[in-house]
């Protein structure tokens, strides 16, 4: 399942959102339809037994010095309902002693506003600061 129609958001750059629009214009003129994270491997950060952390190829640069993804080997729509005991476990795991410590937050996109519904993943992200 390929990303629904596109809509412009604040927390990308002009630049990386027309790059984005491009890209995904592109990948849906070619036809391409599979799970845009089966490429993981090209984008790896940290790898865990069921998870792994991502690079953004399309980060919300706008917004964040830092924006990973976490998502899980396996294959799975975005229902957390559909994670199994394993991955739900170390997910806990790695969010008590991983994120906490390398990222401000971790944000789920719901339905309304999910780019790619189909698929399982959470943005990590470190937020831009600036001093007072």
């Amino acid at each position: 399942m390929m990303s629904k129609n596109i809509t412009r958001t604040f927390l990308r750059t002009d630049k990386m959102m027309t790059h984005y629009i491009e890209t995904m214009k592109d990948r849906k003129e070619k036809g391409i339809t599979e799970n845009p994270f089966t490429n993981w491997q090209k984008f790896l950060v940290k790898e865990f037994k069921y998870w792994v952390i991502t690079e953004n190829e399309f980060p919300y640069d706008a917004v964040t010095d830092i924006n990973h993804m976490i998502l899980p080997k396996r294959e799975v729509a975005f229902d957390w309902n559909l994670l199994n005991d394993d991955e739900k476990s170390e997910y806990i795991d790695i969010k008590e002693n991983y994120l906490k410590q390398n990222y401000d937050s971790i944000w789920e996109s719901l339905p309304r506003g999910q780019n790619t519904p189909g698929y399982f993943h959470l943005h990590l992200v470190v937020l831009k600061r600036e001093p007072a």
